[in-house]
Order: structure tokens, then sequence, then C-alpha cells
């Protein structure tokens, strides 16, 4: 009996994330199947003959369509000196139902972090208690209820990753590389051509510890799968968490918006854009492990998906146009003109929401200030108005290399910039060096001026206090200075 219920650790994990975009609300929407939580299934309890037949647990009752962690124990236990069979299947999870205030129809979903000692009769409690290891009965357990039967013990390890960076869905790739998904979970909610962009519904949360002060928290993932008739499985093309965490007003529910990221959008570089056919649900009550409460009860209802809006387009062919060893200029094209295009890029493998950003008004960048012989990864997408954006689109690329002493290194160091800092006029000596253009930028690469000149120097004039970059074309290549404007 110890060793099989060792296997409820898996359910103490920290889970749970934030959206890392804004959320992209249009007025096509589809109803969640299942997701107002308005018709219920009753369960009866189980049972195990000892030396009499004993109530296992209490009769239960789960929403229509959406299901809890069952474990099914068929083993022997040692007992007064007998051996004796056990042979049933434990739900391991505390749900009820809201009839009170619940913002549609007659009831709402209510999850609950519990103990063992809590979904188990008391009789059976005494029987079993005295035979599991001690924090087993002492250890708060979250409630799992997804709208699919899926098997926990293979998706939450991997899902623990989730915990380690708010903005990291790294855990995505591993779950698409190590985890057949055929295996992992039977039914969702069919989407039947609808592609979601976010999952929208109400909640509000109740922290067992009573404090309000954000201990404990709920979590919600979404994972987005679609059939593929040529390897004959199903496969995982997109995902979404979110963090609920309680708020000041606990009588009344609160609306709440989770993105929905397809792999595409978060891994443009590895995977083609692919439509989700089924998305299943996965609701958590407590996803704080070291502040986890019994008691802390997470409640749903109306759940609605949003659609995708498609106005702002896709990019497409993004290109390297040039580059050196400390600049590059990356071309894109566009199914639409948007109003702006947002780029962002940084070292190799860094997290988009940390690189460096700027918005440009036509479809090139022009990154300065690069460290030699780097690979660096490059984004870029579509923005139109405040609520509307295309995917990303991706390029890698590679600045050239530069010896210690090469030819650019000592002709950047015969430029001479005065006065540095400046006074909103700069004047720039070329040092003797052969200069046929000066380009000016901001620091975050945006390109403010650029002219052809001829002669020894040039007077750039400096819009506005800050921190720019002077960009001298060379016949050996482009030597870069930075001039401070106060």
């Amino acid at each position: 009996m110890k060793k099989f219920f060792s296997v409820a650790a898996f359910l103490f994990l920290t889970l749970g994330t934030e959206g890392v975009a804004k959320a992209q609300i249009t007025d096509s929407i589809m109803p969640l199947k299942d997701g107002n939580f308005e018709v219920w299934v009753d369960y009866p309890g189980d049972t195990v003959t000892f030396i009499v037949p004993i109530p296992v647990n209490d009769p239960y009752s789960l929403p229509e369509g959406w299901h809890a962690p069952m474990f099914r124990i068929d083993d022997t236990v040692e007992y007064s000196g007998m051996t004796l069979p056990l042979n049933v299947s434990l739900p391991v999870a505390k749900v009820s139902r809201d009839t009170l205030g619940v913002p549609q129809g007659q009831s709402g979903l209510i999850a609950e972090s519990f103990l063992l000692s809590d979904v188990l009769s008391p009789v059976a409690s005494l029987v079993v208690g005295q035979m599991l290891d001690s924090a087993l009965m002492t250890e708060v357990i979250p409630s799992i209820v997804t709208n699919a039967e899926v098997d926990l013990m293979k998706i939450l390890p991997l899902m623990e990753q989730v915990a380690e960076d708010p903005s990291d869905l790294s855990w995505l790739l591993e779950l698409v590389d190590s985890i057949d998904l055929n295996e992992l979970m039977n039914g969702g909610a069919p989407l039947n051509g609808f592609e979601p962009k976010l999952l929208h519904g109400m909640y509000k949360y109740l922290d067992g510890n009573g404090s309000g002060l954000v201990d404990d928290n709920a979590t919600l993932v979404m994972l987005g799968t679609c059939y593929d008739p040529v390897l004959n499985k199903r496969m995982l093309v997109g995902a979404g968490s979110k963090n609920l965490f309680q708020r000041v007003d606990t009588v009344h529910y609160d609306r709440f918006a989770m993105d929905y990221y397809t792999l595409n959008e978060y891994y443009p570089e590895q995977y083609a854009f692919a439509k989700a056919d089924t998305v299943v649900v996965i609701a958590i009550s407590s996803a704080n492990e070291k502040k986890r409460a019994r008691g802390s009860k997470l409640y749903l209802d109306s759940l609605v998906l949003r659609q995708r809006d498609e106005s702002c387009g896709r990019i497409t062919d993004v290109r390297l146009d040039n580059s050196s060893t400390v600049h590059a200029v990356v071309k894109w094209n566009s199914t639409v003109v948007p109003d702006k295009w947002m780029v962002e890029y940084g070292e190799a493998g860094f997290y988009r929401g940390y690189g460096m950003r700027f918005t440009v008004t036509d479809s090139v960048a022009t990154m300065v200030n690069l460290t030699p012989n780097t690979t660096y990864d490059f984004y870029v997408r579509s923005e139109c108005g405040d609520t509307s954006t295309s995917t990303w689109g991706y390029l890698q690329f590679t600045t050239d290399s530069l010896t210690p002493h090469s030819v650019l290194e000592v002709e950047a160091e015969r430029v001479k910039l005065t006065p540095n800092p400046a006074r909103g006029r700069c004047e720039v000596d070329f040092g003797g060096l052969s200069v046929s253009r000066v380009s000016l930028y901001s620091i975050n690469g945006q390109l403010l001026m650029q002219r052809p000149v001829m002669g020894k120097g040039v007077t750039l004039e400096l819009p506005g206090k800050g921190v720019f970059v002077v960009e001298l074309l060379t016949p050996h290549g482009a030597v870069h200075k930075r001039v401070v404007n106060d």
C-alpha cells in the first residue's frame, strides 16, 4: 500500500505561468463545450472488502464532460496478520457544485485543495491511513479537473517546468518531443474549424490560508492538439497557461483571459503554423507548492474561446539584407500593411520579452552595436492598432568574426566625436578615413538620418537627449561610435 500511494506525490508540483503578451480580443467567440458546468453526473462511492465491506469514499459528482484523476488499486495489504485483496478506484480530487451567485446559468465548478482524509471515508482513513507514509496523509493535494481523460502522471512532471520562468513555455518542446498524445489523453473540446486565440471565462479564488496575500494560487493550462493523418497520431500544436490569484472581492466572480499560442508563434524557427482541432483544459486548484493550503478553492464558470484575429496578416520571407561584424539589416514581407512592426532581437536562445525591442514603420530593421562572431535570434510581427497583431516571423543570423587588431578596430580609433557628451550638435572628424556615407541611429537601432558625405568630417544635429550611434561607411566596412546628447 505504501508503494502504490507514493504515486500521489506527483501532485506535489509547483505549476503555473502568466501569459506573456496582452490578450487580443475580437467579437468572434465559441462557448467551450461543457464550459458552463450546468450538467453534473453522480458517481457512487467505492468499497473494499476486508472482513466486511468498507466504504472507501463517499458518492461524488463531476460536471458532464469533465474528469478528475482516478487511481485504480489492484493490490494486497497486510492487516491484523491477514493478507487481504484491495481492488478499488480512488478519485483524487475534491470537486463540488457552486449554485450561489454564479455569473451564468445555475451552477459553476469548485475545485478544492484537500488532504487524503477529506476524500476517503472516515473508516477507510483509519484503516489505510496507518499503511501510508505519514507525509501522504498530511500533504495538501490540489484538485485537478480536465475536459479530457488525461494521464496526469505523465503530463505533470513535465509541466513543473512552467514554474521556473513565468515567461517561458519551453516545457512545450519537451512535451512535444517526449510524449505521445495518443497515450497521454483522450477527448477534449472539438473546435470544428474555429481557431482560438484565448480562453476567456469567469473565476473566483479563495486562498485556504485566509490571508488574501497571494500565498496560494490556481493555474489553468490549455493544450491545442490536432490529428496528423500522415503520422497517424495526435500532435501538440499549441498551449497557454495562466495563474489565478485571490482578489480583494472574494464574493463575486471576475473575468480572466488566457492567451493561447501556437508552437509556430512561440518557436517560429522550429515549427510551421498548424491549427488545433481539439483543446484540452486543465484546472488546478493549487499551484504553489511551498504555500499550498488546505481548502483553497478555485471557482470557474462561463468558459468560452475567442477567435484568432487575422486582420493584421502574417509575416513572410524574413531575410538578412546585409551584415558586418557589428551590425545587421533584416527585411521581410507582410500580407497586409500594418500601422507598425515590432522587432525584438538578442543573442541566440534568449527568452522573447527580454530582448532588445523597438518599432519601425518600414519592413526593414537595422541593428547596430552587435557583438562580432555571435549568433542572434531576430523576431518581427505586425501591429494593427492597440489590439491586433500578427504571429511572429523569425530569422537567425551570425555576425562576421573580428580579430583583435582588425582594420576596422584601427579605423574606429581614428574617428573622433566632439564634444561627447554633446549639446545638441556633434562634430565628427573622420581621422583621414575615406567615408562615403554617415548614418545616425537611436540606441534601439532605429535609423534617424542617413546621407552621403565627402571630405574630412561632418556636423550632426542630434534629435533630443539620449545615446545615439554614428555609423561611418568605409571601404573596409562600417565603423560605429557612440555619442551622448545631454
